[in-house]
């Protein structure tokens, strides 16, 4: 106690510097307020990791964000929200410490007991208690304050716990300690159910009143003058409670020392989880875990400033909602009679009366309703059976025309009872109502709208707060109507007294029914945000994501290594890396830009994942091709990258190969012409022997310009098939000249052996959760059907495992983003914002193809057949995919366009239009049968065109 006492003295007067950054900003709302100085300090005085340090701070900062206040040793925070069965939780953020919050749970209770004469359930740990309370508690929040004090606190406490477990177990262990009990006897262990009998056995003989039937006992339990009952109740309030400590505290409160704050939420508060999800041990009542009203509360999977920023606001689409939904359905005259006996008093300055003329004029012909006008001249209709309340209201009302009542009619109304029942019917129809609107609209005054609203609250009809945006609004705003700017950027420590500066706001209130239904559909709306989306958004997002969307391509050298940082790890083709992907995803690509990154040794290239040979076939040169897969890479990530590469084999290389290969080991980088004069090869020779080496994934050259023309060197050979003699008159530049030094990335693994196996597992752990970042940069939203296009990815057991400890740090997302994928997704947060602002993008309904993109099959976006249940297309590089809006609707495989099932009529002729080149014909009317005869013809003549080519040489094969 000691030490709390200390530490809470520390708190009080030295200055914090995670006060002031913690203040809710609106860039607060965008990202993390976890600077590194905050962090450097917590991780500097409690000497934890920065990782703790961090999840502290952003917890921390998302309480804030939640209440716009924190809980400290000066500040208590009363917060109340609605839970799944229609009653509400009370929770009190007071971090005292367990003794202190237990005995302030305890007395609250009983304080609720003898206020609403209603046992609640009740939850404490060290950071606060929690109170469940039913539908039929109704009461401000401010109300809880003066509940108790120092001259009761005492007496409510010692009456509380006398009826708790906790009373029963201190008695059984002082009768044993005084030897009333024997714990053996004839030197056997008694069983401890015996001993448990015998100890009520004798509280009952001193404590008759507190084990008999309560039901013949009335006020409260008169303890005895007994040694072991007094001691009894001491141990409880001074061991297990501490009774002194909430004196203390409740002291402070009333001097003014320590503030309460009440905050009504739409979904419990960060802190609140805690006490939600209390253990038994936790329990201040003697109710089963299962029976707890406070696990029926829905808390989300993950906690970050965003996601629980504001939980105060109430959608006001929802509220609009539910005063539509509370209208009455008035259909004839009979219907608005009905009304009219509910309202008492309707004003006509209410909008609905518009609708109503007609029916009323029916009732009045009848004489079942009236005018009624009052002295100041606002009028309201009134039905004949409720006139002589309105008379009692309003005296001096004229009725137009006159009425007599009808017999049998109740005549004995009071003012107080029919205003009651006048602001009743009003709030059982409408949404959120200040006292001036209630006023207004009844015909009262404010003060008289103020009574019967009070008196509708003890009823536990309707409820106070701040609902609307306007309202909320109102705390943050000065007299001039601007942002205080001193509230936000202001210490935690000094927030209450500035907000105490404000006038005070209009109180609204709102039927109980209609706010739990606000609630819902509230709470309702914020879960269909995190709705998994379907394979064509998820489309749409990996295009934006990727760059290769025109309005998110990168520019210049700084975009293209951006680009090269996401696509490292992936083996694709080496034409289709300039040809397509680069192109794609970088505005005006040159190849002097890729050039410029490799000769400064920012970017890499080579093969990760060569082929793997068969040991019983023999050893063919495998030179390099136009289709031969390469990967770019970050040479300062290589480390990671080249720990999950595919296993080299120096065996399976050609004589020629060898010999090169180990040249360049002993020599290092060295040039295509030192090669040559080393080897006595011919030029055509080394550039084979280089082809099959960056194959085979040994060699790498300073510029991507080496590839690129050992590629296109093979290409011309290939197409003019056979070598040009070399001329002596000429010197001719080698294909492979000009290009940097060539060496060796990688040969044979170095030794692990020598490393210990905790290095080892170490080793692989950060090559995990490198792995697990890159496929986060790569795809925003990472699943298990994403491996398939991961060949060098490790396994997803281990990816998972990292994915989880991310989330628990709050670094990631994790839920259900995709529809139709198995398995745990993860994602980023930005990830997450973007898939919701397209999926909610109601441009892409459109039926026309504005948004079509044309992706090579080579590209790492081919997941046609991946996260589709349509064929595979073959990743070369001739082969295309066209996507409308997202929607795979077409590809081209071996030159012939065709169309997937998913694609609309009306977006084939553009899409036909798009792919030949020509422009778009615009469509001449909705007939689809007409669309397919003109596709057919283009089909037709295409074939025609193909078949007067001229013959390439190659026989066709017979048909016998």
């Amino acid at each position: 106690m000691e030490a709390e006492t200390m530490s809470a003295k520390v708190l009080d007067v030295e200055p914090s510097p995670i006060a002031e950054p913690l203040s809710p900003t609106p860039e607060d709302c965008k990202a993390p307020a976890c600077s590194s100085d905050i962090v450097d300090w917590l991780a500097a005085e409690t000497h934890c990791s920065e990782h703790a340090a961090r999840q502290a701070v952003e917890y921390v900062a998302a309480q804030r964000a939640a209440l716009d206040v924190v809980p400290t040793q000066t500040r208590v925070v009363f917060e109340r929200f609605f839970d799944e069965s229609g009653g509400m939780q009370l929770v009190v953020h007071a971090p005292f410490g367990g003794r202190i919050n237990r005995a302030w749970g305890l007395a609250m209770r009983k304080r609720f007991c003898r206020s609403f004469d209603f046992e609640l359930q009740a939850s404490a740990d060290d950071e606060g208690f929690i109170l469940s309370l039913g539908p039929q508690h109704s009461f401000p929040i401010e109300s809880l304050f003066p509940m108790l004090r120092t001259d009761n606190v005492r007496n409510l406490l010692e009456q509380a716990l006398l009826a708790v477990p906790m009373f029963q177990m201190r008695w059984r262990w002082n009768v044993t300690r005084a030897l009333q009990v024997d714990r053996r006897r004839n030197g056997k262990k008694v069983a401890p159910a015996l001993q448990r009998f015998r100890s009520e056995d004798l509280l009952t003989a001193v404590f008759p009143k507190l084990t008999g039937c309560q039901e013949e006992h009335t006020g409260d339990h008169e303890i005895p003058d007994h040694a072991l009952v007094q001691q009894t109740v001491e141990d409880c309030m001074t061991e297990a409670l501490d009774l002194e400590g909430l004196i203390d505290i409740l002291g402070r409160v009333q001097r003014g020392e320590i503030t309460f704050v009440a905050r009504d939420t739409r979904e419990p508060s960060p802190f609140a989880y805690e006490l939600l999800n209390a253990n038994p041990y936790a329990f201040l009542d003697g109710g089963e875990i299962q029976e707890r009203r406070a696990r029926a509360v829905a808390t989300r999977r993950s906690i970050s400033i965003e996601s629980v920023q504001d939980l105060g606001h109430l959608d006001p689409d929802a509220i609009v909602q539910v005063v539509r939904e509370a209208q009455p359905l008035v259909r004839n005259a009979d219907e608005l009679h009905d009304v009219l006996l509910s309202r008492l008093w309707l004003s006509l300055d209410d909008e609905v009366t518009l609708d109503w003329r007609d029916d009323f004029a029916a009732l009045q012909m009848v004489a079942r309703a009236t005018t009624v006008t009052l002295e100041d001249g606002r009028r309201g209709w009134v039905a004949a059976e409720r006139l002589p309340a309105v008379q009692v209201m309003f005296p001096e009302g004229i009725c137009d025309p006159p009425l007599n009542v009808p017999n049998g009619v109740r005549t004995d109304w009071t003012t107080i009872e029919a205003r009651v029942t006048t602001v009743r019917g009003l709030m059982e129809v409408a949404g959120p109502l200040t006292p001036d609107d209630v006023a207004r609209r009844t015909g009262m005054t404010v003060s008289q709208a103020d009574a019967a609203l009070e008196a509708l609250e003890g009823e536990g009809v309707v409820l106070r707060g701040r609902f609307t945006v306007e309202s909320r609004k109102s705390n943050v705003e000065g007299q001039d109507g601007k942002t205080d700017s001193a509230d936000i950027d202001s210490p935690l420590s000094t927030l209450n007294s500035q907000l105490s500066t404000h006038p005070p706001q209009p109180t609204e209130w709102c039927h109980r029914r209609l706010l739990a239904r606000i609630h819902r559909l509230t709470v309702a709306g914020l879960r269909r945000e995190i709705e998994p989306v379907d394979v064509r958004t998820l489309f749409r997002f990996l295009t934006r994501h990727q760059g290769v969307h025109p309005e998110s391509r990168k520019q210049g050298t700084n975009g293209l290594f951006e680009v090269i940082g996401q696509l490292q790890g992936l083996d694709l083709s080496a034409i289709a890396w300039e040809a397509d992907i680069l192109r794609s995803r970088v505005e005006d690509y040159r190849e002097a830009w890729l050039d410029e990154l490799c000769l400064t040794g920012e970017v890499g290239w080579g093969r990760l994942y060569p082929p793997s040979r068969d040991a019983d076939k023999s050893r063919p040169m495998a030179s390099i091709t136009r289709v031969a897969p390469v990967s770019l890479f970050l040479r300062e990530d290589l480390s990671w990258l080249s720990e999950t590469a595919g296993d080299v084999d120096v065996e399976s290389l050609s004589s020629p190969a060898q010999q090169v290969l180990e040249l360049l080991q002993q020599r290092g980088a060295v040039f295509a012409s030192d090669l040559m004069n080393e080897t006595r090869m011919l030029p055509g020779q080394v550039d084979d022997v280089l082809g099959e080496l960056v194959t085979r994934g040994f060699v790498t050259s300073d510029g991507f310009a080496g590839l690129r023309k050992i590629a296109r060197a093979s290409a011309n050979a290939e197409e003019n098939g056979k070598s040009q003699r070399k001329s002596r008159a000429v010197t001719r530049r080698r294909s492979a000249s000009g290009v940097g030094r060539w060496s060796v990335w990688r040969g044979t693994l170095p030794d692990k052996s020598v490393e210990s196996a905790v290095d080892e597992r170490e080793r692989r752990r950060e090559v995990v959760e490198e792995w697990a970042w890159q496929l986060l940069r790569r795809w925003g939203v990472v699943f298990r059907d994403l491996l398939q296009k991961e060949p060098g990815a490790p396994r997803w057991w281990e990816l998972t495992q990292v994915y989880r400890r991310l989330e628990a740090r709050g670094e990631i997302r994790g839920g259900r983003f995709v529809e139709g994928v198995a398995g745990e997704q993860f994602a980023t947060s930005d990830a997450v914002r973007e898939l919701r602002r397209l999926r909610d993008d109601e441009s892409a309904t459109s039926d026309q193809p504005g948004e079509l993109l044309s992706l090579s099959a080579v590209d790492p976006l081919n997941l046609i057949g991946v996260i589709t249940p349509h064929d595979r297309l073959p990743s070369r590089p001739s082969n295309r995919l066209v996507l409308v809006h997202g929607q795979p609707a077409a590809q081209i495989v071996a030159g012939e366009l065709s169309f997937l099932k998913e694609c609309r009529s009306a977006w084939k002729e553009h899409i036909a239009a798009f792919c030949e080149g020509v422009p778009v014909t615009e469509s001449t009317g909705d007939d689809s049968q007409e669309i397919e005869d003109r596709h057919a013809q283009r089909f037709e003549r295409r074939s025609q065109r193909k078949a007067a080519s001229p013959p390439s040489g190659i026989p066709r094969p017979t048909i016998s």
